[in-house]
This record gives structure tokens, C-alpha cells and sequence, in this order.
């Protein structure tokens, strides 16, 4: 999954063993917790690869949507 950070330190936040959830505009859940396996920066994105999820096509419908992490699990 490719990700444009909007955080100051996305190399702490994305770190592997992190907790990411995708959520809508709401802040509702609709995904997570997905668990960094790897992680590489890319330009302005970072690519993750998450735990147990080995296909593409696994987080496809996740296009476009916001990823967070709970309040307390990242330093900014």
C-alpha cells in the first residue's frame, strides 16, 4: 500500500510492529488494526506491506482512504 504521509516523522509512525487503521472522513474504523510487516520510503510515499496480507488486491478497496494511528501510538 502506498501512503503520503501528513506527519513530521512518518519513519517512527510507520515503523514495523505499528498498528495502522484506515479509516473514512469520519474518523469511523473501517479497517485495522493492520500491523506493519515493511516498510521503504518512496519519493513523498511510503510503501507498507502489512501482516498476513499478501496480495494487492487485499487493500485495494482501501484506495483513498485516510490511514491513522490511535492516539498515544505515534510521537507527533
Amino acid at each position: 500500500m502506498a501512503i503520503l504521509p501528513l506527519v513530521e516523522n512518518p519513519g517512527e509512525v510507520f515503523a514495523p510492529k505499528a498498528r495502522l487503521y484506515v479509516v473514512d472522513e469520519e474518523h469511523r474504523v473501517i479497517a485495522g488494526p493492520l500491523v506493519v510487516a515493511r516498510r521503504r520510503a518512496y519519493h513523498r510515499e511510503w510503501l507498507i506491506g502489512f501482516a498476513g496480507v499478501l496480495a494487492r488486491e487485499a487493500v485495494e478497496p482501501w484506495r483513498n482512504q485516510l490511514v491513522a494511528v490511535r492516539d498515544g501510538d505515534a510521537d507527533d
